[in-house]
């Protein structure tokens, strides 16, 4: 089945279970401009998933779903991934979209997520829609969806089997507001700054300097480092000839020219969480250094004052 169809029938499924969900009450997730032309906002979608991947939507089992048309096979998760967050007694990951962005909670515990406005998702898209990275069809169906999303309020929660002497994690309480990013008035414990340079070759420089003249001095692992003509090509046509990376205490910033994308949104604690989350998720005893690793570096982030710019022929 197309990208495109398997999103039609999975936006029907939650679009159908939240209208049972929502006959049989609840809150639903709150929308900021509830005066808009259109408005939707669903009450909690819990899918349970079983041992085997397969997910029972609000209730509805596979097999009742399937009497109803909809077949939620194709959305089955890998048995070995539903084993693993078991094993590590990750209980449920829920996601909730407000029209500020896609809120992570594993356990419950807020992690850093995805952050917009309209207009950043609109040069998300357009950007993919350049580079090619959507199927065409699938470009329809996103300008269409972006307007729509800005005024839609979903909550999905992914809930896994649990180890069976483990303690059940309550889901997050709905009456409690989500947290926010405060701004922290801290120095930075680094400062990163670069500006690299892609001349007509694909071939980078920093200070003037390039990875060519780098290999040719001898250190020759950086003879390849560079980008293909195709790529280069595909970045003049979209008109792309700058892209920007940066971190700050609110989270990593992208930009492409002049214009903001999508953000990662953190702070000390979400990326505590995150590192903590790793250290859960790759328990195994080979992982050990990467957990120390992660720990170390992982928190550091938002406590760097890191900008990157690559800059393009144009």
């Amino acid at each position: 089945m197309s990208l495109l169809k398997k999103t039609l029938l999975l936006a029907f499924v939650l679009l159908l279970s939240g209208m049972i969900l929502a006959a049989c009450g609840g809150e639903p997730v709150p929308v900021q401009d509830k005066n808009a032309d259109f408005v939707l906002a669903l009450p909690r979608l819990v899918v349970d998933v079983d041992e085997n991947g397969m997910p029972t939507v609000a209730g509805l089992s596979p097999e009742l779903l399937a009497l109803l048309g909809v077949d939620v096979s194709q959305f089955a998760l890998n048995p070995q991934v539903v084993n693993w967050f078991t094993q590590a007694n990750v209980q449920h990951i829920e996601l909730v979209q407000k029209d500020d962005g896609i809120y992570v909670f594993v356990n419950g515990v807020l992690m850093p997520h995805l952050g917009w406005s309209a207009q950043e998702l609109g040069t998300m898209t357009a950007l993919m829609s350049k580079l090619g990275a959507i199927n065409p069809q699938f470009q329809t169906v996103l300008r269409f969806l972006i307007p729509f999303i800005q005024h839609t309020g979903l909550d999905v929660v992914l809930r896994f089997p649990l180890q069976p002497s483990a303690e059940e994690i309550p889901l997050r309480d709905l009456n409690a507001p989500i947290e926010t990013v405060e701004a922290q008035d801290v120095e930075p414990m680094a400062v990163v700054k670069a500006r690299v340079v892609f001349d007509q070759r694909g071939i980078p420089s920093i200070m003037g300097i390039s990875t060519e003249d780098m290999a040719n001095a001898g250190l020759s692992g950086l003879r390849n480092i560079g980008l293909s003509p195709e790529t280069m090509a595909r970045l003049k046509e979209a008109g792309i000839y700058k892209i920007t990376i940066q971190t700050t205490p609110r989270g990593l910033i992208f930009w492409i020219n002049d214009e903001q994308l999508p953000s990662i949104v953190w702070n000390d604690e979400y990326l505590n969480r995150a590192a903590d989350l790793y250290a859960q998720l790759y328990f195994m005893p080979q992982y050990e250094t990467q957990r120390e690793l992660v720990k170390t570096l992982l928190p550091a982030l938002a406590r760097v004052d890191g900008e990157v710019t690559f800059e393009f022929p144009h």
